[in-house]
């Protein structure tokens, strides 16, 4: 209460950050006058020097914030026809800080980003704009990059229908670069598996402003991005668990008095809440019974509890045509948070399988990790990072804790004229549906437009069946028919319409209105049912209302919603009865809207942690990524000293064989294994030494001896090549040793990952054992590479004839692995990818083995890629 009044009387922090934001804004506008004297060349090369001024390090951004917005409010002007706002102005000076501006629906965040953006393009380093969609990249880049090109900027455009990473590459080199964070993510994951550092396509990561930043940073980041490959595992598992699923009888938790243990029916429960099902004591038997195994939780039978859990999840927690849609024998996903179609995400750890399993389509092979990211970790790798969005607020904590991003809410540029009215609450759908089209009615009997917010496609399709019915035209918009939303959107104001919409987050696209609907009372929004979280309530809210128009809102809800029949239905269903409220009628209390909100924000929280769950496992990857990736870009570096390394390796690796066979420090010299340690240097080297040289030597001794036997036939070996080509081709086989064993491990993180929640039932924090086995198998695959490294340059013999033999040696060994990077991306099931892979082209060098552009019908290699006899490359 007192902090209340504080607030009203001072201010809050929000409102002193934004009056300290005006202060320059003022000393901004100062500035316009002068440039608009200024004809185009005289404005470009103003802006020219002062870009200059950023390079040489003479001036900060900081330095040229004032007048670098001033100029590019004029460019503007000139180019796109708008001016900046003064709460444009504003947004923008939040944009650079590195923080978050929230601005409503239809403020024009899309120019408030360029004013960031053309600061910080300055550096030279490239800028990112990250949009949820390819048709906003598109759109954006065409629009702004006019402005940028008056200023001197080059813009780029990455979108899944780009194929060729040449041109990839060229859209990543321009300046400033629009594109989506899909594109974004996956890039970098790729970049990380090739094999040429020139063929990478990202540059460094200096600055990104995410557009509709809570959609991408909170709404995905519960899904990692993932490239992955077949496990040619058996799917007979699948199938059998779902069967199984379909033997066992659902039951409940029985009402007990405290102190009481709980009591319950069935096989399992069903946790719609937690969204987990637990199995009861008899359910397991069952279960154990029909697998025919003694025990479900033993280690070897970890992965059948784990099917038979998905198999249930896939039953009883996820809905056809409200989570997944059943299209050309396909299971797609459909996004709860924008309501579209997700061609090529799949649901991982099996329960896309599973999914599979019951809707009786052709069960797709499992995935193997390849390389993985959370959106968190790839967005924290910027320099700076900033977004935009008309609602964060209910997520600022979020944003602070995990992205050091601070929301800063921007006032509107004209005064909010939308009335939103409380939610009306009825005791059944079916009075609810029945209230929801008399008032659509009497909405389009006056020509006032209408769109009508539904939270999946089930319920839109009933809506619609209703309105078919009552013979108003309609258009509706879902993940069926999201093709078109763009238009539909437009149309949605047009006087008289009619528009049923699944979620409206993300669309990009501003419902206009004419004067002649504004007389009428403007967009009318009503909502069929309260999401899950309040930003998508308030999103659809903000269609309405946009730059000062009139509106209104309301939600219509009944007791059978799923938000409210799990969290506190009962209560309001005991206060509609000691009302009497009668079949028709309706509760509108705000003290009922508060208890729907407080649901809402309990379901935020859980979420809030399951990304938060994803996010600890993921930091624990996260340094091994980052520890793999720098060494992999030392190794693409042709600067690098990989003799040094090489040298280093070996000194482990002896040290290695001569633990094996007990030879260190403090062990009596007779105790020394030397025959075994004979006998290895034999197996795994193939040197062969003649007598026993090692007995009665000291350690020393012994290392000197192995050293110089190595090195030895080593540099006799290499001396055959050309200095040129010699680094590079121990940093390809390097490579070689590098990938397959990284992939390995990536496979060994994900079995442990699977089963480590079983670690609970023995009083165990499953986090804390996943840190230290992961760290334990971390240190297992960096000295497994060292030493498998070592034995591969030593064994791998070269019998060259010419140096262009030497260069397709190491061509022939970088086309190994980019074949089966290929393979693997190519065959990719990327479990949350927007978009299917499909294969690339562009106008690269063919490959040996491809067949010759020329048209012979002959191989590369043996018709215009032919560079004389390749006999013993690698013998």
């Amino acid at each position: 209460m007192i902090q209340n009044v504080l607030k009203k009387v001072f201010g809050t922090r929000n409102d002193k950050i934004v009056k300290n934001y005006l202060k320059k804004v003022k000393q901004i506008n100062e500035l316009e006058a002068a440039y608009e004297q200024l004809d185009d060349d005289a404005l470009k090369e103003a802006f020219n020097t002062l870009k200059a001024s950023v390079q040489s390090g003479e001036k900060s951004l900081d330095d040229v914030l004032h007048i670098s917005f001033a100029i590019t409010r004029e460019a503007a002007k000139r180019v796109l026809g708008m001016r900046h706002y003064d709460v444009q102005m504003v947004g923008g000076m939040v944009l650079n800080d590195g923080n978050i501006a929230e601005m409503k629906t239809g403020e024009g965040k899309t120019l408030v980003a360029t004013l960031a953006v053309v600061l910080n393009a300055m550096t030279g380093k490239g800028v990112h704009v990250v949009t949820v969609n390819d048709y906003l990249a598109k759109r954006d880049a065409e629009e702004m990059g006019a402005l940028y090109s008056f200023l001197g900027f080059s813009t780029g455009c990455i979108t899944s229908e780009i194929y060729s990473e040449e041109e990839r590459k060229a859209q990543y080199d321009a300046d400033i670069t629009y594109g989506t964070n899909n594109e974004y993510g996956f890039d970098y994951l790729r970049d990380n598996m090739k094999v040429r550092i020139q063929e990478k396509v990202q540059r460094e990561h200096h600055f990104a402003i995410v557009d509709e930043v809570d959609s991408i940073l909170i709404d995905e980041a519960r899904t990692p991005l993932i490239i992955s490959g077949p496990t040619h595992r058996d799917h007979n598992h699948y199938q059998r668990a779902n069967e199984i699923a379909l033997q066992l009888e659902k039951g409940e938790k029985k009402d007990t008095r405290p102190g009481e243990p709980d009591e319950t029916t069935g096989d399992f429960i069903v946790d719609e809440k937690n969204r987990i099902i637990i199995m009861t004591e008899q359910g397991l038997e069952k279960a154990q019974e029909l697998f025919d195994v003694e025990n479900m939780y033993d280690l070897e039978n970890a992965a059948l509890s784990h099917h038979l859990d998905q198999a249930l999840k896939a039953h009883y927690l996820f809905e056809k045509d409200v989570h997944y849609v059943v299209k050309d024998n396909e299971i797609i996903i459909v996004d709860e948070f924008t309501g579209r179609l997700s061609e090529g995400r799949r649901f991982s750890e099996g329960l896309h399988q599973a999914l599979e399993a019951k809707e009786g389509v052709e069960i797709q092979e499992e995935s193997q990790t390849l390389a993985e990211i959370t959106y968190q970790n790839y967005f924290r790798l910027y320099d700076k990072l900033a977004g935009m969005t008309g609602t964060a607020q209910t997520e600022a904590s979020e944003f602070s804790q995990i992205y050091n991003l601070e929301v800063i809410t921007i006032p509107t540029h004209l005064p909010i004229a939308r009335v939103d009215k409380n939610d009306l609450i009825y005791n059944t759908e079916r009075e609810k549906l029945n209230a929801v089209v008399k008032r659509i009615k009497e909405f389009h009997s006056k020509g006032q437009p209408v769109l009508i917010g539904t939270a999946s496609i089930e319920k839109s399709e009933m809506i619609h069946e209703r309105l078919k019915k009552e013979k108003i035209p309609h258009n509706v918009l879902n993940a069926k028919n999201h093709e078109k939303e763009a238009e539909i959107i437009i149309d949605a104001g047009v006087k008289g319409a009619v528009t049923v919409a699944t979620n409206m987050a993300g669309r990009g696209v501003d419902i206009k209105i004419s004067d002649e609907v504004r007389n009428l009372g403007g967009l009318a929004i009503i909502g069929t049912e309260r999401h899950e979280s309040r930003r998508i309530d308030n999103q659809l809210r903000g269609r309405s209302g946009r730059q000062g128009d009139p509106g209104e809102s309301q939600f219509f809800l009944s007791l059978d919603d799923n938000l409210l029949r799990i969290f506190g239905g009962e209560k309001i269903r005991n206060i509609m009865n000691r009302l009497g409220v009668e079949e028709g009628e309706y509760i509108d209390s705000k003290i009922v809207t508060r208890s729907v909100e407080k649901a809402q924000k309990k379901v935020e929280n859980q979420h809030y942690e399951s990304r938060k769950h994803i996010l600890e496992y993921d930091d624990v990857a996260n340094h091994q990524r980052k520890a793999i990736y720098a060494f992999r870009n030392q190794l693409l570096n042709p600067e690098f000293d990989i003799g040094a390394k090489i040298k280093e390796n070996r000194a482990e690796y002896i040290t290695h064989l001569l633990d094996l066979c007990e030879i260190f420090p403090g062990v009596p010299k007779e105790d020394y294994n030397t025959e075994k340690l004979t006998a290895l240097i034999k197996e795994e080297l193939n040197i062969t030494i003649q007598g026993d040289p090692f007995k009665d030597a000291e350690i020393e001794e012994i290392t000197e001896k192995i050293t110089h036997m190595m090195e030895d036939l080593y540099e006799k070996k290499m001396s055959v090549i050309d200095p040129a080509q010699r680094s590079e081709i121990e940093r390809v086989l390097y490579l070689q040793v590098l990938d397959p064993q990284w992939r390995d491990h990536l496979y060994e993180m994900d079995v442990l990952k699977t089963g480590i929640g079983l670690r609970g039932y023995n009083q165990k924090d499953p986090l804390t054992e996943y840190k230290q086995d992961s760290y334990r198998l971390f240190q297992e695959l960096v000295l497994r590479i060292k030493y498998e490294a070592v034995k591969t340059l030593q064994l791998v013999q070269f019998t060259f004839q010419s140096p262009e033999d030497e260069q397709a040696a190491v061509e022939h060994i970088r086309e190994e692995l980019d074949s089966s990077v290929a393979d693997a991306v190519l065959n990719n099931e990327t479990e949350n990818e927007a978009k299917k892979n499909k294969p690339v082209s562009g106008t690269k060098k063919p490959k040996r083995n491809e067949p010759c552009p020329c048209g012979s019908g002959k191989k590369y290699k043996s018709c215009c890629g032919t560079s004389g006899p390749k006999r013993g490359l690698l013998a």
